[in-house]
């Protein structure tokens, strides 16, 4: 036991022994006697009571004293103050931030004072739902500090959001941070009219949502009659504007560090087109990060500009419903190598892709990263490919027979197939159990990793790794059959219900494709399974079937048993913890490279 847990041990029996002396103290005071008058046996009482209040008032004070010194044994007062400050500022949400704020200040004198004494931390941010009261107290400890603006009718009702926005105007409140999420036109308006009209010199960050779409200027966006800031704000870095449309050649959009638009307004000429965005990014020569969703580029296949070089690009984040979008954007921006990209080709209005255009981007994209292998993942509707620095998410696409499958997978190209070595699938098979990985096997030569989950598929009874058993047959004249996935080094087995868990199949397919076997007439080269990574989702292994994993484990030099953390379907459980093995077994580090969320840059 170490001296700190002593020291609150010694505390807390300190605390004991006080509380027991008083309670002893009251118990044992001699009674009123009965010859007394009652006036004197009164005065001797208050005289009495007097006394004690003061004892307690003492040992109140002792014990307060006491647990104060208990808070500082914690491990989080080790922390410096610069630290817990910051931990402190990043539980604040923006909604509720005044509630919020007023409950850590409440939690102990250590918290209070940290809160008090940092204004430039804790009381810059002003809400349109603080009360006048609060709002007050919040600009007198701000002094002349720069306040984070915080307001739309999703923190506060219509009338406060409208009223609100007028106060920041009347007085003349600095800003260096502007946070709008409307849902009113009207209220938009006003939002306008007294936060986003005048120049804003101080403005750093701004963020503006609204439900449906806003566009500046009315109908047509590239008015020039209505300008945000009046065109002045040189000190604006980051923007994120989600269904707001803006004339795109407007100054607020010159010189940024990061760059978000989201849903701009299809209604006229309310989303840029590709020549007018490849115009901001050119104005933007120190761009850091660029996050485009739900937008399109008009198709212009025969038009050529001059490309744009974005040497600190660090995230590119791409949500399109073309292809063809992405690889107008793609074909006229040069980023570093080490940027971290970011694709999703959404279902489009209209089905006018085609699989040359994909392996058109995937090639760039390969040339441009670098890119020597891909993690693959695919379900009923979504292809997911990733690497180290590209997550890349095909949705609507549909799988089926064998004929479905390999046309699909043909489909993302000869240089992208064979930069394949890991598969994840995670969707349910047709009655062709078979379908999925004989595609693969015939289109994904090199593939080395395959992860399969669930481990029984639907409508059959064998386990889904018994296609792993079937040799290739080959010509006569063309060398030694095969297993299929040749190349299969490691295998991983995603289990809802250990009691669904075949070992038995498992220890027969590595026992199968280490040995000797010939196939009309030829030896069957080996294919030894090196890994095998079981993960459960729930409950724990049978004895039985520890005795097969135990006996497995003689056969496979690394096979790891994990139990998956409690999650959201379809979530990673890279992070999983093994208790299901013995002691003696160690689980080593996993980590498949495997993506289920292509949006993981924000």
């Amino acid at each position: 036991m170490n001296t700190e847990t002593n020291g609150v041990i010694g505390i807390k029996g300190a605390v004991s022994a006080l509380e027991a002396q008083i309670m002893e103290s009251l118990r044992s005071s001699r009674s009123v006697p009965e010859s007394q008058t009652a006036r004197d046996a009164l005065d001797g009482l208050d005289d009495e009571t007097a006394a004690w209040k003061m004892v307690i008032a003492e040992a109140q004070s002792q014990i307060a004293a006491i647990k104060s010194r208990q808070n500082e044994l914690l491990p989080i007062y080790r922390l410096p103050g610069e630290v817990l400050s910051l931990i402190l500022f990043m539980a604040l949400p923006l909604k509720g931030y005044h509630e919020a704020r007023t409950k850590l200040l409440l939690v102990c004198r250590a918290w209070f004072s940290i809160i008090d004494e940092n204004p430039s931390t804790f009381w810059t941010t002003l809400s349109a739902e603080d009360p006048l009261t609060q709002r007050a107290r919040l600009l007198r400890k701000a002094g002349q500090m720069p306040i984070t603006i915080v307001t739309g009718s999703r923190y506060a009702g219509y009338d406060a959001s409208e009223d609100f926005v007028k106060y920041i105007k009347s007085n003349d409140i600095p800003f260096h941070e502007l946070i709008v999420r409307e849902w009113s036109d009207k209220v938009m308006e006003a939002v306008f009219a007294n936060c986003l009209a005048a120049p804003a010199p101080q403005l750093r960050s701004l963020h503006v949502e609204v439900r449906r779409w806003w566009v500046l200027g009315g109908e047509d966006p590239n008015s020039q009659h209505r300008r945000m800031f009046s065109g002045v704000a040189p000190s604006l870095k980051n923007v994120r504007l989600h269904g707001v449309s803006i004339p795109w050649n407007s100054a607020i959009l010159q010189n940024l560090l990061s760059l978000t638009l989201e849903s701009p307004s299809y209604r006229a000429a309310g989303s840029p087109s590709l020549e007018q965005m490849l115009g901001i990014l050119r104005s933007c020569p120190a761009l850091q990060s660029l996050i485009l969703r739900d937008m399109d580029f008009e198709r212009s296949n025969q038009v050529q500009f001059p490309p744009v070089s974005l040497d600190r690009l660090t995230t590119i984040n791409l949500s399109m419903s073309s292809f063809q979008s992405i690889l107008s954007l793609l074909r006229h921006i040069q980023f570093p190598k080490t940027a971290t990209v970011a694709l999703a080709k959404e279902p489009p209005a209209s089905q006018d892709d085609d699989d040359e255009i994909l392996n058109a981007t995937l090639y760039l994209l390969q040339q441009h990263l670098s890119i020597k292998s891909f993690h693959l993942a695919i379900d009923e509707s979504v292809v997911r490919l990733s690497t180290t620095r590209l997550k890349f998410s095909i949705r609507d696409r549909r799988w089926g027979e064998h004929s479905s499958y390999y046309k699909e997978l043909s489909g993302l190209g000869s240089p992208t197939r064979a930069a394949i070595t890991s598969l994840r699938m995670d969707f349910p098979a047709s009655d062709d159990s078979s379908a999925p990985l004989d595609a693969v096997n015939e289109i994904i030569a090199k593939l080395t990793d395959l992860s399969v989950d669930p481990p029984h598929l639907p409508k059959s009874e064998k386990p889904s790794s018994w296609i792993l058993e079937e040799v290739v047959q080959t010509p006569t004249d063309i060398g030694q059959p095969t297993w299929v996935c040749p190349n299969l080094r490691s295998l991983e087995i995603t289990v809802p219900d250990p009691n669904s868990l075949d070992l038995t199949a498992i220890v027969k397919l590595v026992r199968t494709r280490s040995s000797d076997i010939e196939s009309s007439g030829k030896q069957v080269t080996k294919s030894p399974i090196t890994t095998i990574r079981l993960a459960l989702k729930s409950g724990c292994l049978s004895s039985g079937q520890k005795d097969l994993l135990n006996e497995l484990r003689s056969e496979v030099s690394d096979v790891q048993c994990v139990s998956l953390p409690e999650t959201d379907e379809g979530q990673s459980g890279d992070d999983a913890e093994s208790d299901l093995l013995p002691p003696s077994s160690p689980v080593s580090d996993y980590s498949n490279g495997y993506t289920t969320n292509c949006w993981g840059l924000d």
